[in-house]
């Protein structure tokens, strides 16, 4: 059972009560929260920093849920820190179990149900939260998504004694589960919207290819068709799918992407679009209020991968500590975490017009994305992956050269 450290946020939190100097405050203790604290502690020993969560505060790394089976890890076995860990190691106040209801921007105040806490500089890192499908059916509401260490402590309990598990959703996430489920001996049946797995990223060769590897293994698919009904049957759940088909399952778990979560700063009058969006320096139009990791949106792109984070926090540390620095992305490539088909992906600039060219190598696949004979990113399956820094090298001098 994981332990929830139900924290000094009830007992001790500042009520009303007035700061010298305004501290930092940061919303959030994912990635982005606890690694932004932690750079800001690096460039300033003295600087005053509070964090809010709505859980307990552990660190943990959240990519590394979705292939904990193969590392043998159970949710405690992924925590890293508890929350007075860090709390010692930085030098920080961090309040557990406390959601953040309202941001008075004019004021600079955050209010929660145990009171207001003024701030400095305010940093909005709440991520995103699972996009909710709705099904007909009397079992629709028993879908369970796995975005955090609770979620996923509550995922290996109820999967214990079950053989059978279905995924919705044949993207990035829902394949990473797949293989890692498929690996621990479990039957898994992944439902899918589109032709071939992770469409959105790699091209169809490479998708089949990734399509067979986890069949392999134990993987069915339902693609080109959703879930539509979802039934109790026994002790497990009659699925009635939109081409008609039907299946039974044990457990059903959705993995149809994330959404950022942007309620708290739209309701304080912030800017939102697809996230919170933010300039180059991170900040929000609000002077004062930054925003960074998966809530934010950086030049009409959310980018939920761990590498803008880093480059994000650099600029941002400076930027709250009164030197403005812009963030400067590099190329940044995404490794998949599909053992039965390792895949390294840097997927083209948005709204690129070009196509695929795809070459098979011995057990590789190499899938360069090509935009007037110029190569402007790329996926790479297999054997291949080895290439990635020359088509890195490749793909920055062309992008250099086209934006020149």
């Amino acid at each position: 059972m994981i332990e929830v450290s139900h924290t000094q946020a009830e007992s001790s939190i500042p009520v009303n009560l007035p700061l010298a100097t305004p501290p930092i405050v940061i919303i959030g203790t994912g990635y982005a929260g606890y690694n932004l604290a932690q750079a800001i502690r690096e460039r300033s020993p003295d600087a005053n920093i509070v964090l809010f969560t709505t859980d307990d505060g552990s660190n943990y790394s959240k990519p590394g849920l979705s292939n904990a089976f193969a590392r043998g890890l159970d949710a405690k076995g992924l925590i890293t820190e508890t929350l007075l860990q860090v709390e010692a190691r930085l030098n920080v106040r961090i309040y557990g179990h406390c959601q953040i209801t309202h941001i008075d921007t004019q004021k600079k105040l955050v209010t929660s149900r145990y009171g207001e806490q003024t701030y400095s500089k305010l940093v909005l890192a709440q991520g995103a939260q699972p996009i909710q499908l709705s099904f007909q059916g009397d079992a629709s509401g028993d879908v369970m998504s796995v975005n955090n260490l609770l979620d996923y402590h509550h995922f290996r309990e109820a999967i214990a004694d079950k053989k059978h598990i279905t995924v919705i959703g044949n993207g990035l996430i829902g394949c990473e589960f797949a293989n890692d489920l498929c690996a621990n001996g479990y039957k898994v049946s992944v439902v899918g919207l589109s032709d071939w797995p992770m469409d959105r990223l790699i091209p169809k060769d490479i998708g089949e290819q990734l399509q067979a590897n986890l069949s392999e293994i134990g993987t069915d698919w339902y693609l080109n068709t959703s879930v539509e009904r979802i039934e109790r049957k026994g002790q497990g759940y009659l699925l009635t799918l939109t081409n008609g088909e039907t299946l039974t399952t044990d457990f059903i778990m959705s993995a149809v992407g994330l959404k950022a979560r942007t309620q708290l700063a739209q309701s304080a009058g912030i800017d939102c679009n697809l996230g919170i969006i933010v300039n180059g320096g991170l900040r929000t139009s609000v002077p004062d209020v930054y925003a960074i990791g998966d809530c934010a949106e950086i030049q009409g792109q959310v980018l939920p991968y761990i590498a803008p984070i880093n480059y994000g926090i650099r600029a941002l540390a400076n930027c709250l500590l009164a030197k403005p620095t812009m963030a400067q992305y590099p190329l940044m490539p995404v490794m998949v975490k599909t053992p039965v088909l390792p895949l390294t992906l840097l997927t083209p600039p948005i709204h690129t017009q070009g196509h695929w060219q795809v070459t098979k190598e011995g057990n590789g696949i190499r899938a360069l994305y090509l935009v007037d004979d110029k190569v402007m990113g790329f996926a790479l399956a297999g054997n291949v992956t080895s290439e990635r820094q020359q088509w890195l090298d490749r793909v920055a001098e062309n992008r250099s050269s086209s934006v020149s």
